[in-house]
């Protein structure tokens, strides 16, 4: 029946999509909750992960589902990503986002991670700021902030035409990761999230490596018949980041055995979007399944 509505939904467009897996999710929470094999726990960055299987920034642009999220088998959630002012079908601001958050007691369930954005209208001399004035409101409600590099309709970071740029905001965000550990006293680590697909991606790893940031988000293509391109990718980049710097997967996951992939080529979490919204609410469950048994056996 899941599948049914969920072509359905697909044909009248992505919101629909999400709405449909959204309201699922609830519904699962009541009938059914699980949590994931303690043999499936993982200490990364300085957070507890009890599984390593995560749901992608995008799917939850706001954090209205995040109580849904552990019950269901998440080891972890990262919503937005959020800009500073509200844009149309993108981001209802950071400050709608902030007093959403808010509202979730600490220490969290499981890790909450808050990708951050730009807006498409900020001049590039001006970018750093809206990264900055992300950090500045959300620090006390993230336990880890990631950086997305990548804006439809606006300056690919990306690309080498804007490496000037990119190296400018990286440098700042850096800074004010200091300063806010400094001020309130708690570490709140910064994740950069990157696309193996487009620009540079040497250089970006290089960034993330010599900046010292915390965790590198590697997304990789979603078409099926690109597995092998995607998993090489990741090797690669496994092979030029430091080991105490993890690597969250996400793009193109659908099945358990695509997890296992991705962790078995470098990966340490990976992360869900596509394949839930085509399989429904219980496949995390299946996945932790799945991955404990490879583990245990």
């Amino acid at each position: 029946m899941y599948k049914f509505l969920s072509s359905a939904a697909f044909k009248l467009g992505a919101p629909h999509a999400r709405k449909l897996v959204a309201y699922s999710m609830r519904l699962a929470v009541i009938t059914s909750t699980t949590e994931p094999p303690r043999n499936l726990q993982r200490n990364l960055m300085g957070l507890s992960f009890p599984s390593p299987l995560g749901l992608a920034a995008g799917f939850d642009k706001h954090g209205t589902l995040y109580r849904s999220l552990a019950p269901l088998g998440f080891g972890f959630a990262e919503i937005g990503s959020v800009i500073p002012l509200p844009e149309q079908q993108r981001s209802l601001g950071l400050d709608v986002v902030a007093s959403v958050l808010s509202k979730y007691i600490r220490p969290h369930a499981i890790p909450l991670g808050v990708s951050i954005s730009m807006n498409r209208a900020t001049p590039p001399q001006q970018m750093a700021n809206d990264y900055l004035v992300c950090m500045e409101k959300l620090w006390g409600f993230a336990d880890y902030i990631t950086l997305n590099l990548g804006v439809r309709a606006g300056p690919d970071l990306h690309l080498p035409e804007h490496r000037a740029t990119l190296y400018t905001i990286m440098a700042a965000v850096k800074d004010k990761q200091v300063q806010m550990v400094a001020k309130s006293g708690r570490a709140c680590p910064i994740v950069v999230k990157i696309d193996q697909d487009r620009g540079d991606s040497n250089n970006l790893l290089s960034c993330v490596r010599d900046y010292a940031f915390n965790g590198l988000i590697l997304s990789g293509s979603v078409h099926l018949n690109d597995k092998k391109i995607t998993l090489a990718s990741l090797q690669r980049a496994s092979s030029k980041m430091s080991s105490n710097v993890p690597i969250i997967s996400v793009g193109g996951i659908h099945t358990p055995q695509d997890v296992a992939d991705r962790l078995s080529a470098g990966a340490s979490l990976v992360q869900l979007y596509s394949g839930l919204v085509e399989s429904g609410p219980l496949l995390p469950k299946r996945i932790n399944t799945y991955l404990s048994n490879l583990v245990s056996g």
